[in-house]
């Protein structure tokens, strides 16, 4: 964290991705520290995978509990370290790659067994290949602008899309430009939006105390998944609000 300070100016909400760049750059001055601290963290994470994988006890939670087979994963379309940790070799860095992923290739962790000991090391797997990815970015940086230039009025009625890979899997923002310099359509599908769907044949006949575990083990974020729709509670129709509804409902609110 005290690193992150140094780097972006705050400890834990950076703030540093921007449209078109970063906010800040990496001096060379920060280059010795970052590769200091992630010698550090290596060999403290070194130790924890030896921890892990020599814990019996653990071993007995995790290994064959909470299996996800291979087919099942491809038929629920599940992705990131869930896909992965079921054999399935994806991972939107390298079969579509983006930003810097050109020059820095990820090295798939794929495990077979897809039970939570498979996701689990493929999730400590995937912290040592990070940690290779800073060293080579930091060792390879380039000289140059930190941002591209991008126009100040963007016109209406262009759509753009893309998956980038998130430490959960693949998301996926889509949006449709519209009047004003504004989104007018603006859609994200989050990772645990296809995982959780894996939650019912993850967790058949398992004891009633492994199954936190194996939710936990595909690493949910339920905010993610949220979606809000009006319904008229005596005819159950669904209403939709235009913008300028939406616009009058918040100021009636803001008057009262």
């Amino acid at each position: 964290m005290w690193l992150c300070e140094q780097i972006t100016g705050n400890r834990k909400t950076y703030g540093m991705n921007l449209i078109g760049g970063v906010r800040r750059d990496i001096t060379p001055e920060m280059k010795p520290k970052i590769l200091e601290v992630v010698n550090r963290l290596e060999k403290e994470w070194l130790k924890l995978i030896e921890a892990i994988v020599g814990d019996t006890p653990l071993m007995m939670r995790l290994k064959g509990v909470g299996v996800l087979k291979q087919e099942d994963a491809i038929s629920y379309c599940v992705t990131g370290p869930t896909a992965r940790g079921s054999g399935v070799p994806i991972d939107s860095r390298v079969d579509h790659p983006y930003a810097a992923y050109g020059d820095l290739v990820p090295k798939k962790k794929v495990q077979e067994d897809g039970d939570i000991l498979a996701r689990t090391i493929v999730r400590l797997e995937e912290t040592l290949d990070s940690i290779r990815l800073v060293r080579q970015g930091i060792q390879e940086l380039p000289e140059g602008p930190i941002m591209a230039d991008i126009p100040e009025e963007i016109p209406p009625g262009l759509e753009g899309i893309r998956v980038v890979e998130a430490p959960r899997g693949e998301s996926m923002h889509y949006v449709l430009t519209g009047e004003d310099n504004r989104p007018y359509r603006w859609k994200v599908r989050a990772p645990t939006y296809m995982n959780l769907e894996s939650i019912p044949v993850m967790i058949q006949g398992l004891e009633l105390a492994d199954v936190p575990i194996a939710i936990a083990s595909y690493d949910p974020c339920f905010s993610c998944t949220e979606r809000l729709e009006v319904v008229d509670r005596h005819s159950g129709k669904i209403r939709i609000y235009t913008y300028d509804e939406l616009i009058q409902l918040s100021r009636d609110k803001r008057d009262r």
